[in-house]
């Protein structure tokens, strides 16, 4: 009976035994598998989320060089530099994407640059094909009311996430209407090896590979579509398994020790809860990775984007309560240029320092790019916060940096706007009047935050209509050169004459230079401008001329390097020489970048131009520039002249300019003579040459050369 009961005992223990040892294995199988399901559901979030962040980012760069209106302005000249010179220095800058590629209907092969083959423009980057089926999936974003496209390119074997968008001004997005025939900007990112490193950097998962064509069933990978929904490829990993760690760590325990079978299954759960929130942790991680600045470690372009979409930032801003305060540093370029990108990187991040400790936690601060950051707050009180915010930003910066035992002083330019309960902005339009207010801020070389008003917004307005007027001004022929003498004192002769450009629109009338000229130098038309005067030199004046020719340049004109070049060329195609042409700068040019300026000022003397210092006394020059730079001539100021008669003063200041020219042995030039008086004191007091209406009005060539010869016979 006993034995039996054993048995019996025995017999139940045993099968309560088996029962719980296969309940037991069939709750780790199952949950075994749960957890590999949820890595793998993780993994797939994972890599969901990295190539969804790559696509917006390189959609976000897309936008910013595709509404760039210099790219547009470039491309239309059709212009190896528009893929060069700076612009080839942003792209490189920027790891975010491998090459840029343009194209037209006019130029189908367009250009394109290659991170692989640095300033070199290309032609084989894309085939008509890769063009082709790129404006199709922009043509049908453009019907979902978008204006980006992405796409999946094979080039060279290499898969590409490339985004398409048509150039053009941002606040003209209405007029882009074919995206088929319309200029296009293509940016891709290469999905390669170096992706794939970066895979498993910044999302932790292993063993990432490209493949081509459909997915094979019961397989573990990631399809990879285009906005169209086709299948272009799929993406699988090295699925990790804690499952089968857990597995391994407690069935050999489980087997051994069945006694503790139970105290066994409650470490695998809380394995598996330890190992469910670290790679939740891991998730949480990639995604602020993929909003953070590298170099700064502030949030990126996209953090700053995701805050002000956030919830608590978009009812902020819809009830008024926000702001947005944007920075442009001052003399960042020149670090660059003098101490190399190596020092201005280091800059950035001194900056990026210097910023976090000016603000509090409740601010948040980005590196848009570049020297470009921008800060958002919300909370009631917003335009008065953002205003002390933006002084003490400003006021951070205002010990200089040591860099390699050189001082450099940086400032910034600062613009601000914020909305008010009565007047509510989305973040969005916050943006862009701050942005406006950082550009004006900068143009008028303020010292302090600048506060976006009505005004502003009507000034640019008013400024893009005025450019565009000069563009199709450039088209329709509406410009032209006048021709004015600038004579000899000692007898009024004709020593050369000055080429002023003139405007005369169909409804504006006559345009004055010192409205249209400041507006096409901050919108690069200066350049087409400039081109335009020296071509019709050329062409008006001639090589048999008998005086030389006097040319303004403006300072954002000698960031081309290659002026010099461009223009020795359009003269030989004329018959004509260096020497028949004189270049006239404003004192403006020597604080914007004086290197720069010096080394474009020796290549013009050098190539046998002469080059003369304009308006001289308006407050910038000082003697040790004149003494530095290859001047021929200094042009005194009208204001100068103007104040003849008024007393021994104004007299004794023209005659220490002459004794300063004679010092330098630089000839003497003083304009806004209009009278005899005038003329006679400046011949007394030494200027060799005159220019003023006393002596001439400006005239078309036609009617100088009529002139000239009257004066000849």
């Amino acid at each position: 009976m006993g034995r039996t009961l054993d048995s019996t005992l025995s017999r139940y223990i045993n099968v309560a035994t088996l029962v719980s040892l296969i309940a037991s294995v069939l709750t780790i199988y199952f949950f075994v598998g749960a957890l590999n399901r949820n890595a793998e559901r993780n993994d797939r979030r994972l890599l969901s989320a990295g190539i969804e962040a790559t696509t917006r980012q390189n959609e976000i760069w897309v936008t910013d060089y595709g509404w760039w209106g210099e790219v547009l302005t470039l491309w239309n000249e059709q212009e190896e530099r528009v893929l060069t010179g700076s612009l080839s220095s942003s792209f490189s800058d920027h790891g975010a994407f491998d090459f840029v590629a343009l194209s037209s209907t006019d130029n189908v092969d367009g250009m394109s640059w290659h991170r692989d083959t640095g300033s070199q423009v290309r032609t084989d980057v894309l085939t008509h094909d890769d063009i082709a089926a790129l404006r199709a999936d922009l043509a049908a974003a453009y019907e979902q009311g978008r204006y980006i496209a992405t796409h999946f390119l094979d080039i060279g074997g290499i898969p590409y996430l490339a985004s398409v968008t048509v150039m053009g001004e941002y606040d003209d997005r209405a007029s882009m209407t074919d995206p088929m025939k319309d200029p296009i900007i293509v940016l891709g990112a290469a999905m390669d090896d170096d992706f794939l490193t970066a895979t498993h950097d910044v999302f932790l998962v292993s063993g990432a590979a490209l493949h081509d064509g459909a997915m094979p069933r019961n397989t573990t990978g990631l399809e990879l579509r285009d906005d169209n929904g086709h299948l272009v490829g799929w993406m699988s990993w090295q699925a990790s398994r804690p499952g089968l760690d857990t597995l391994r760590l407690a069935f050999i325990p489980l087997l051994a020790y069945i006694a503790i079978f139970f105290v066994g299954a409650q470490l695998i759960a809380h394995k598996a809860r330890t190992l469910a929130r670290h790679a939740e942790n891991n998730e949480k991680r990639a995604v602020i990775a993929a909003g953070t600045d590298n170099l700064s470690g502030l949030p990126n372009r996209l953090g700053f984007t995701s805050f002000i979409e956030s919830g608590a930032a978009r009812q902020a801003a819809g009830n008024g309560e926000a702001a947005v305060i944007y920075i442009d540093l001052n003399g960042f370029k020149a670090v660059n240029d003098k101490a190399g990108h190596r020092a201005g990187d280091d800059v950035i991040r001194r900056v990026a320092h210097r910023f976090r400790g000016a603000v509090d936690g409740t601010v948040h601060i980005a590196r848009i790019g570049g020297d470009e950051f921008a800060c958002a707050l919300i909370g009631a009180d917003g335009a008065q916060a953002a205003l002390d915010i933006a002084r003490n930003l400003s006021a951070c910066l205002a010990r200089p940096f040591d860099i390699d035992g050189r001082a450099f002083e940086i400032g910034a330019a600062i613009g601000i706007a914020h909305s008010d309960p009565g007047n509510p902005k989305p973040f969005t339009q916050l943006i862009h009047d701050a942005d406006l207010a950082m550009y004006r801020a900068k143009a008028d070389q303020l010292d302090k935050p600048l506060v976006f008003n009505a005004s502003l917004g009507l000034e640019a307005d008013a400024r893009r209509a005025l450019e565009a007027d000069i563009e199709a001004g450039l088209e329709r022929n509406e410009f032209f050169v006048v021709y004015q003498p600038i004579a000899r004192s000692s007898d009024g002769s004709t020593a050369s004459v000055e080429a002023l450009l003139r405007w005369e629109h169909p409804t504006r009338g006559a345009v004055p230079p010192d409205v249209f000229i400041p507006v096409a130098e901050n919108s690069k038309l200066i350049r087409r401008l400039g081109d335009f005067v020296v071509r019709s030199v050329c062409e008006e004046i001639g090589a048999d001329a008998p005086h030389s020719v006097s040319i303004n340049l403006s300072p954002a004109q000698l960031t081309d390097e290659r002026l010099c070049e461009r223009y020795l060329r359009e003269l030989r195609s004329h018959g004509m020489t260096a020497n028949q042409i004189e270049f006239e700068l404003t004192e403006a040019v020597l604080v914007e970048d004086f290197d720069r300026a010096k080394a474009r000022l020796m290549e013009l003397h050098d190539a046998g131009f002469k080059v003369n210092l304009d308006d001289f006394g308006t407050g910038f020059a000082s003697v040790g520039y004149l003494h530095m730079l290859p001047f021929s001539k200094i042009k005194i100021d009208k204001s100068f002249v103007q104040t003849i008669g008024r007393g021994e003063g104004p007299n004794k200041m023209l005659q220490a300019l002459a004794l300063l020219g004679d010092a330098l042995s630089l000839e003497m030039v003083a304009e806004g003579v209009e009278t005899e008086g005038q003329a006679a004191m400046l011949r007394l007091l030494g200027f060799e040459y005159l220019q003023g209406w006393h002596f001439g009005h400006p005239l078309p060539a036609s009617q100088l050369k009529a002139r000239s010869a009257g004066k000849a016979a």
